[in-house]
């Protein structure tokens, strides 16, 4: 080792090593003398290379250390095996004194004596705190009730997720290997109108250290859209970023579970028209808007003539089928914007929104004709039969007659009974001069 020249490659690769290299020379009465080093070794004595060169390690080690791993140089001298120890090290770092793995290899002469040993040193602390993390880690994800997340996020911005495995794979249907690189393709998944929203989230409890809890809508290649659940939990990393730790879930069945209830909720079950409370909510929220921008609204309140004598004499069965069948006809009349709602029964109500306060009533008074007219066309049933229902409707308006819900409905009811004391199958404006709430017989 002596005759080994700076110039040789050998030589250069043992100074480039980021392991710290040492060749110890072992002397009679069990001691050891520094043969050669690196710069790497220099690190962790604390000391200048070109000053422990030629050293015995009593000379250059400090004591503590000393205690430690003259056993093992002993140890290896006298048996001429291979040993592998823990010790630490004093090189400086933002974790103080770090922990060392070292390979010890015993190198014997033509006389068979160990006439060397031939060190590797490796820093071990990030390592071995990874590894028990993730043991922990993995431990504690057995009990959660998704897939493990963890988002690393770098100083400049960078995002990757290292625990990325076959579970987020299923979940999201990209590459754990891709994922730990970067995690860009995470968010590309994310549907577009959810992106802004999660990015906000991140970003809002990267300042604030507050727990995150988003659901959103993720692009899976097979499984098409997914909705999935994020919990999660910053924290700051040592030299600047984030990490996020916490667990995705799949709540697509959920998510649709509840949709399914709120239109239950909101919907008639037997047209599948909005029901009365959505009705309600709706009108509220077009008087609010034709306040604010100076619009008319309109209520066509109807109520079906000669329906009864269909349920009497066919059947429930055959009552229900007109019921859909009418509700189709009038809602294929009505633009987007405006609402047909079954309040119970056979009355329907429909809302015209934000109409021109100069127009609404003729608006209105055309829409009823058309209703009228649908309503009255021959609806057939088995055996070739056919029956005609008619329909009666009355109109209130925004704001003439009112300016708010239970005044508009009232009205609009009052003139649906104007319009059957009229002789049936017509529509009527409301009419404040009088009221006609006495129902004529059907």
């Amino acid at each position: 080792m002596k005759e080994v020249k700076g110039g040789d490659i050998c030589w250069q690769a043992l100074q480039q090593a980021k392991d710290a290299c040492f060749l110890l020379e072992v002397l009679p009465g069990q001691q050891f003398r520094v043969e050669a080093c690196n710069q790497a070794f220099a690190q962790h004595l604390g000391q200048p290379l070109e000053g422990l060169q030629g050293c015995l390690v009593e000379e250059c080690f400090p004591s503590g250390l000393l205690a430690e791993v003259a056993p093992r140089y002993q140890l290896a001298a006298e048996t001429g095996e291979v040993q592998e120890y823990d010790t630490w090290t004093l090189a400086p770092s933002s974790l103080g004194r770090e922990e060392v793995n070292t390979l010890l290899t015993p190198i014997v002469d033509d006389q068979g004596r160990v006439s060397h040993l031939l060190g590797i040193a490796r820093l071990v602390t990030h390592r071995r705190q990874e590894e028990s993390y993730r043991e922990r880690w993995y431990k504690l994800s057995r009990h959660l009730p998704g897939v493990p997340f963890e988002l690393h996020q770098d100083a400049n911005g960078d995002n990757r997720i290292p625990l990325a495995g076959p579970k987020m794979t299923a979940l999201l249907g990209l590459g754990a290997r891709q994922l730990k690189q970067d995690a860009q393709a995470f968010f590309d998944g994310v549907h577009a109108d959810d992106q802004k929203a999660l990015r906000k989230g991140f970003m809002g409890t990267q300042e604030t250290l507050d727990d995150l809890k988003v659901v959103f809508r993720f692009r899976h290649p097979v499984k098409g859209v997914r909705w999935i659940e994020l919990h999660s939990s910053p924290e700051p990393r040592p030299g600047g970023g984030r990490v996020w730790y916490g667990y995705l879930m799949d709540v697509t069945e959920r998510h649709e579970n509840q949709a399914n209830l709120h239109y239950l909720a909101t919907h008639d079950t037997l047209t599948g028209l909005p029901n009365r409370g959505l009705f309600l909510e709706t009108l509220e929220t077009a008087l609010r808007q034709a306040g604010q921008e100076d619009k008319a609204l309109a209520l066509l309140f109807m109520d079906l003539d000669k329906f009864k004598p269909i349920n009497d004499e066919l059947g429930h069965k055959a009552g229900d089928r007109v019921l859909k069948d009418l509700a189709t006809r009038i809602t294929l009349l009505l633009p987007a914007q405006d609402m047909l709602a079954r309040l119970g029964g056979d009355e329907f109500i429909v809302l015209m929104t934000a109409r021109d306060r100069q127009k609404v009533k003729s608006q209105a008074l055309d829409l009823a004709d058309q209703i009228i007219a649908a309503v009255s066309q021959p609806l057939s049933f088995r055996d070739g039969e056919e029956r005609q229902v008619g329909v009666s409707i009355g109109i209130s308006l925004y704001p003439e007659h009112g300016e708010d819900a239970d005044s508009l409905i009232i009205c609009s009811d009052d003139a649906m009974y104007a319009a059957k004391h009229a002789g049936r199958g017509r529509a009527r404006v409301f009419d404040p001069r009088g009221s006609h709430k006495t129902k004529p017989s059907r």
